[in-house]
């Protein structure tokens, strides 16, 4: 009878486990399409922008895409010509969005968008050389402040572009700060004071007054010369969190955290992914995200990391094929889980697709991680739910050399197991008293092939 009440406390643990899961979903063109930003909607849905291109001349459009709670397509906007690179719902329930136009010049392009996908009024900025705009946000006044790049204008040509409008898009001010600061503008966002806290790509930290004036600037982390900047939040502490790449190309990753005068806190560097995207959680951690490997890598994974307040690594998610995928930007949705926007390769109508998918707070979708890159042939698990978990592989001719990762379900590490041979069973745990009861996820790894596994211990 006490085994059985077990039973039905594990039972309920799945279901309640499950009943969280997330999806995912693809979007796709007759050539290739990618994601650049996502954001959660006041209905629960997602508004999403990017690119797709399309034709037998290729013509790339600036995509907007409106999704329900289930990432159904509830309608979408393709502009001609140009790129989405991030967008926002405004405090009218409509959205704003800014990327580049390619034609006739290449020059930013800021569009408002009502709540159907219609077109309210676009704005482009810019001068006759390469300007664009890589972030916007809506500013206490219902105006926006959008950071990019300027070729065109300012006294030293080439550098980063700070731009304030009115709710109408009408230009209010321009700032640019010259090459010294690292060329393009990464990230904006508003700070508590009503001013600006803005990212370059290589430039790092600026801190500005509501007018773009500089307060003071930061450049001397501890990163190396081609670093990269991504993405950069103000704190619940009144600081901010900064993610990146060591490499322009590449990882590894790294989040630094600094005081609310951008004096340097705490930097930690990761093994695996890169820094696109990061923002604060709810518990006072981090989640960002990435892809691995370097950008003409053939096999590439969309990575989703969290860590916590002290940029400690709590957990790794992995999400791929057998081709290349990329994340672009992650966010903590009102369930506590997590929406991310990329690109793949490895699924969907082919070539390449948008790539959208919604985990549980633990970064799993559907109940476990779907981050299987190659099946591992003929290996299966025997006995998922009992005292002891029992794995069987067969038919391996060449040998098998494999180490499985066990995880708790709170996403931390527990224990680690070696299997060799053709063919073999593995018996988890040895003894009956190793570890609690509980949901448990075996991780196996055997070269580039990668599976993850759910299952219950019980007394």
């Amino acid at each position: 009878m006490k085994r059985f009440t077990l039973l039905l406390i594990m039972a309920a643990v799945l279901i309640s486990t499950t009943a969280a899961a997330g999806w995912t979903r693809t979007y796709g063109g007759e050539l290739w399409a990618w994601g650049e930003s996502v954001q959660q909607t006041t209905d629960g849905g997602y508004i999403i922008t990017g690119l797709i291109a399309t034709g037998g001349v290729i013509t790339e459009k600036l995509w907007l895409l409106k999704t329900d709670a289930k990432g159904n397509l509830l309608w979408e906007c393709k502009y001609c010509c140009g790129c989405g690179n991030g967008v926002q719902q405004t405090g009218d329930g409509e959205y704003i969005v800014v990327g580049v136009i390619d034609f006739p010049d290449s020059n930013l392009w800021l569009l408002k968008i009502d709540s159907s996908g219609d077109s309210v009024w676009t704005r482009r900025y810019g001068g006759e050389e390469d300007d664009w705009g890589e972030c916007v946000r809506q500013t206490s006044d219902g105006g926006y402040i959008i950071a990019g790049y300027t070729s065109s204008l300012g006294t030293e040509k080439g550098g980063l572009w700070l731009l304030k409008t009115d709710s109408l898009g009408d230009t209010l001010w321009t700032r640019t700060y010259g090459q010294s600061w690292g060329p393009v503008g990464n990230c904006v966002e508003q700070t508590s004071d009503g001013g600006y806290i803005v990212l370059g790509k290589t430039g790092w930290l600026l801190k500005t007054d509501a007018y773009g004036n500089t307060l003071w600037r930061k450049s001397s982390h501890p990163f190396p010369r081609d670093g990269v900047g991504r993405c950069v939040h103000q704190t619940s502490d009144g600081g901010y969190i900064i993610s990146g790449n060591f490499t322009c190309f590449s990882g590894p990753p790294f989040l630094i955290k600094t005081d609310a005068d951008g004096e340097l806190v705490w930097i930690k560097v990761y093994e695996v992914g890169s820094g696109e995207f990061v923002q604060q959680t709810n518990d006072s951690g981090y989640i960002f995200t990435g892809q691995t490997g370097a950008e003409w890598d053939d096999d590439r994974d969309i990575c989703l990391q969290k860590t916590d307040a002290e940029g400690n690594m709590m957990w790794t998610r992995m999400f791929g094929g057998e081709n290349q995928e990329s994340g672009r930007c992650v966010q903590q949705t009102s369930d506590g889980g997590y929406i991310i926007v990329g690109s793949t390769e490895s699924f969907g109508t082919g070539g390449r697709d948008l790539w959208l998918i919604k985990t549980d707070s633990l970064g799993y979708v559907e109940g476990v991680v779907e981050d299987r890159v190659v099946e591992v042939p003929d290996w299966g698990v025997v006995t998922s739910i009992g005292p002891q978990i029992v794995l069987r592989y067969t038919d391996h001719a060449e040998g098998f050399a494999a180490s499985f990762a066990v995880f708790d379900a709170t996403g931390r590490k527990v224990d680690e197991i070696h299997a060799t041979g053709a063919s073999g069973t593995i018996t988890w745990p040895v003894t009956h008293h190793d570890f609690s009861p509980g949901v448990y996820f075996f991780r196996l790894e055997s070269g580039a092939a990668h599976k993850t596994q759910k299952v219950i211990l019980i007394r």
